[in-house]
């Protein structure tokens, strides 16, 4: 996983401070977080914005890529279709639509992470490796598994909620990692992605928060409660076993700290919506 700003001679460095900045910052993050082309940044292709400037657009496109995947599902669930057949359509449509950057990201941390008594050093060379080992293969078809078993059992209607939240939430926790540890090399997503602030690491937790608890609230009190609350602590107790094994973060890592926690809202949601 690399980072949207590996471009050279952005002017980089400040936050944006206008809607119409924002609104270009948007179109910057979600044209690198999908496979959608939303023009260029500026006349030379570079970005604007930093990631780190920009972190409150992360939940709008993680609710974006949701909402596309969630009409997959509540569309196929609409025309009678089964569950799981509407489940599997829907994550291969999520999987398209962001280039299974994630779930990439998520394969090769568990390549790292994976094997026992090794030296960070050398778990990072793992993950640099392009070829995925048992346990990265292993996680990707755990992790797809879950997540249509998980939807399999909900109505369209539930389905595209569900997936808005998970979505929403999961790009939102990213910022945690980025503001509590450092990043491992000097090149790649951790490097040019710059140091957000307290305040927009914040901020931008709170709007997953808050907007994954607007989406599910109209299916029980509870579950719109605990989903969230869930997810963040897994993305927190994630982000701190990853740190401690590899000394900080990296593009990989904040992969799999978002596909852990887009788990734990489906999880969560399926297991108190379950009937």
């Amino acid at each position: 996983m690399t980072s949207p700003n590996d471009f050279q001679g952005a002017p980089l460095g400040r936050r944006p401070s206008s809607f119409d900045e924002w609104l270009q910052a948007f179109r910057e993050q979600a044209s690198f977080f999908t496979g959608v082309s939303f023009g260029p940044a500026t006349g030379t292709g570079a970005p604007r914005w930093a990631l780190a400037d920009a972190l409150p657009v992360l939940p709008f496109v993680g609710a974006a890529v949701g909402l596309a995947a969630g009409l997959v599902f509540a569309i196929v669930r609409g025309l009678t279709g089964p569950g799981w057949l509407a489940a599997v359509l829907a994550v291969g449509a999520a999987v398209v639509i962001t280039r299974a950057l994630h779930e990439d990201g998520l394969a090769d941390t568990a390549d790292g992470l994976g094997p026992h008594a090794l030296e960070p050093a050398r778990r990072l060379e793992i993950m640099r490796d392009s070829r995925n080992g048992t346990f990265g293969v292993l996680a990707l078809v755990i992790s797809v598994l879950v997540k249509v078993a998980c939807l399999a059992q909900f109505s369209g209607a539930t389905g595209l909620v569900v997936l808005m939240a998970a979505h929403c939430l999961s790009r939102a926790v990213l910022a945690y990692p980025l503001l509590a540890y450092a990043p491992v090399h000097a090149d790649g997503l951790g490097a040019m992605a710059g140091k957000p602030s307290d305040q927009d690491v914040w901020l931008t937790i709170a709007i997953g928060a808050a907007l994954a608890f607007l989406l599910l609230l109209g299916k029980g009190f509870f579950v719109a409660i605990i989903s969230p609350a869930v997810a963040i602590a897994v993305a927190w107790f994630a982000s701190q076993w990853i740190a401690r094994r590899l000394g900080g973060y990296t593009g990989d890592t904040l992969g799999a700290v978002q596909q852990k926690a887009e788990i734990a809202v489906l999880v969560v949601a399926a297991l108190m919506l379950h009937h």
